[in-house]
């Protein structure tokens, strides 16, 4: 399951055309078997969210009749509470699949999953406005029956010629092609286990330091090389500069923020919108071996959901996890994105006096 809070850029959205015309940039990207669900509030998108088809329990069956043997979709049921717990009232389905059944607008595909989502928006005070089918480059409602409306045939999605989506674009969203081509943006380097010799040289450094009670002395330093490298806006690997040079630089911020007093000043400075260092921090995401990548990713996913990005934020923070499962600020990320919370009205973090 992704997620994503709505962002600044206001969408004026008049109808269903244009709500599915804006989907892809709400998520960032096309989804594809999926089961998009938007909370509403009033007329306002507060909460977009994304199920792959694959998670859920309802199936695709088309039966009709006694629906008593329908299992609880736990999926659904974690997903519309978060939803109601988001400030929204209300809901709109969105099923995308290709090879869904439209010979019958009366029996489209995925029906039963569309039933078991009204059943369980109801049970959690969330009114369904509408629950749509996409497939094959046109939309179907499942609520709605009039023909003037709703033809059987279905309406055509106007593409990348909309309104909702030139306007979109014109406020700085993207829309990639799909999820997996999100995650290839921190795709780790294949040659990156190459960087061990030089983390291990800065470990050694680090280790002095503190052996001699410079430690103090060291950190500084560190944190000052890695606010300038990321005030600069630019890659580190395309700077200018002997390549052995850069490298070395990633491996020194990599084994400095090992330490929680840099790494938490960081932090700090992304989070009060004094420092961005996306850049910089996909570097170290990419270029980074195990376990010394999971900051770089904690630290773009963290930029990049208080800027309202939460399906990126989330990919960077699994994949922090996955590097080093015991990061608790990764965990803090995922929880923060997973409850719904809205970095826009989230409290700023605070350090303690003696950090």
């Amino acid at each position: 399951m992704t997620e994503s809070p709505s962002s600044a850029p206001v969408l004026r959205l008049r109808a269903p055309g244009d709500l599915l015309e804006a989907v892809p940039y709400l998520l960032g990207f096309h989804p594809t078997r999926s089961l998009v669900i938007i909370g509403l509030n009033g007329s306002s998108v507060v909460l977009t969210t994304r199920i792959d088809l694959a998670e859920l329990r309802t199936g695709s069956r088309d039966e009709v009749g006694d629906h008593s043997d329908w299992p609880d979709d736990q999926i659904l049921d974690e997903t519309l509470q978060v939803i109601s717990t988001s400030g929204s009232n209300a809901v709109i389905g969105v099923v995308y699949d290709d090879d869904a059944d439209v010979s019958r607008p009366s029996h489209l595909g995925w029906r039963n999953a569309v039933r078991t989502l009204q059943v369980t928006a109801a049970h959690w005070r969330l009114d369904t406005v509408d629950a749509l089918l996409v497939s094959r480059g046109r939309w179907w409602s499942y609520l709605c029956t009039a023909p003037g409306c709703c033809p059987p045939e279905g309406r055509e999605l106007a593409g990348d010629t909309s309104p909702a989506a030139a306007t979109a674009t014109f406020a700085g969203l993207v829309a990639l092609s799909d999820r997996a081509e999100l995650e290839r943006l921190l795709a780790p380097a294949p040659d990156r286990d190459r960087l061990y010799p030089r983390l291990a040289e800065f470990e050694q450094q680090a280790l002095r330091a503190r052996a001699t009670a410079t430690i103090a002395t060291h950190q500084r330093s560190v944190k000052r090389a890695i606010f300038a490298a990321a005030r600069t806006g630019d890659s580190l690997l395309f700077s200018p500069g002997p390549t052995g040079a850069r490298l070395s630089q990633l491996a020194r911020f990599g084994v400095g923020l090992q330490e929680i007093a840099v790494r938490d000043a960081v932090w700090i400075a992304v989070d009060h919108d004094r420092l961005d260092g996306r850049a910089l921090w996909r570097d170290l995401a990419v270029h980074l071996p195990p376990p010394y990548a999971a900051a770089g990713l904690f630290l773009f996913g963290w930029a990049e959901w208080r800027t309202g990005n939460s399906v990126l934020a989330r990919i960077a923070a699994e994949q922090a996890l996955a590097t080093d499962p015991d990061y608790t600020a990764a965990q803090l990320l995922l929880g923060a994105i997973s409850h719904a919370l809205d970095p826009r009205r989230t409290p700023r973090l605070r350090l303690p006096r003696s950090a």
